[in-house]
C-alpha cells in the first residue's frame, strides 16, 4: 500500500529529551552530581522492563503519574544500585514533585531536523501524527513548540490511557487519521515501544538511532529524520 500517514514519537525523536536534565538537576540538588549521559543511559537501560509492566495496561491520569514515578525510581536504582528502596522512593517522589517547576526552567528544544522534515512531509501531502508516552500536560508542550500546525492527530498516553507498545495507542492514531495500518509508518527512538508497538498494530516501525548505537536491529533504522523518505512506499 502507498504510505499516507507518518507518525512520530516526541522525546528523543522530534524533541531533545528534557527528562535527563530534570532528573540530573534533582540529583545535583540532593548532593548527587551525575553526568547527563549517565542519566540518559539509565533511562534506556530500565525502560524496556518498565514498558513490559505498563505497556499492556490501561491507565488513568493518576496511574500514569505513578507509573512515571516508578520509572524514576528504577532510574535512580540503576544509577545507585547499593542504595535502599526507600531512598529510591524518596528521590522518585521528589522528581515528580519538582518536575513541573524544573521543566519550565528548561527550554523546549526540537532537533534541528525535526521541523524542516515535518514541513516537507506536510507539503508533500502526508498526514502527520504524534504518538507519545508522556503525561497529559505534554499537550501544552506540543502547542508551545508549534507542532500542531503540522500534526493531524496528537495521541498522548497520559490522555488516552494506553502506553506504547500497547497496540491500541497506535490504533487511535490510525482512526484519527482515517488510514489503515498498511498505509502508515511510525518513527521513534525506542525499539520496544516504537518499533515493536507499531508492529503489533500492523504499522511499519522505523527506529531513529541518532547516535548509531542500535546495530543489528530487525527493522528500518535511520540516523536523521529526512532519511524517513527512504522508507516511504
Amino acid at each position: 500500500m502507498r504510505t499516507r500517514a507518518i507518525f512520530f514519537d516526541l522525546g528523543g525523536t522530534l524533541l531533545v529529551m528534557r527528562r535527563d536534565r530534570v532528573f540530573s538537576r534533582v540529583l545535583f540538588e540532593e548532593g548527587r552530581p551525575v553526568k547527563l549521559d549517565e542519566v540518559h543511559s539509565a533511562y534506556l537501560k530500565v525502560e524496556p522492563s518498565w514498558l513490559s509492566v505498563y505497556g499492556a495496561k490501561v491507565l488513568t491520569a493518576d496511574e500514569t503519574e505513578e507509573a512515571y514515578r516508578e520509572l524514576d525510581g528504577m532510574v535512580f536504582s540503576a544509577l545507585y544500585p547499593n542504595e535502599s528502596e526507600s531512598e529510591a522512593l524518596r528521590i522518585s517522589k521528589l522528581v515528580r514533585k519538582r518536575w513541573p517547576e524544573l521543566e519550565s526552567d528548561i527550554p523546549l528544544q526540537l532537533y534541528t531536523d525535526a521541523e524542516p522534515t515535518l514541513r516537507r512531509l506536510e507539503a508533500d501531502g502526508y498526514l502527520l501524527g504524534l504518538i507519545s508516552n508522556a503525561p497529559a500536560d505534554t499537550v501544552k508542550a506540543v502547542e508551545a513548540l508549534g507542532l500542531n500546525r503540522y500534526l493531524r492527530t496528537v495521541v498522548i498516553s497520559g490522555v488516552v490511557g494506553y502506553t506504547k507498545p500497547h497496540p491500541e495507542i497506535f490504533r487511535i492514531a490510525l482512526r484519527d487519521s482515517g488510514v489503515d495500518a498498511g498505509e502508515a509508518l511510525h518513527v521513534g527512538d525506542l525499539y520496544e515501544a516504537d518499533v515493536l508497538g507499531a508492529r503489533g498494530a500492523g504499522i511499519l516501525g522505523v527506529l531513529i538511532d541518532r547516535d548509531g548505537s542500535h546495530l543489528g536491529v530487525d527493522c528500518p533504522r535511520v540516523r536523521t529524520l529526512p532519511e524517513v523518505y527512504n522508507h516511504i512506499s
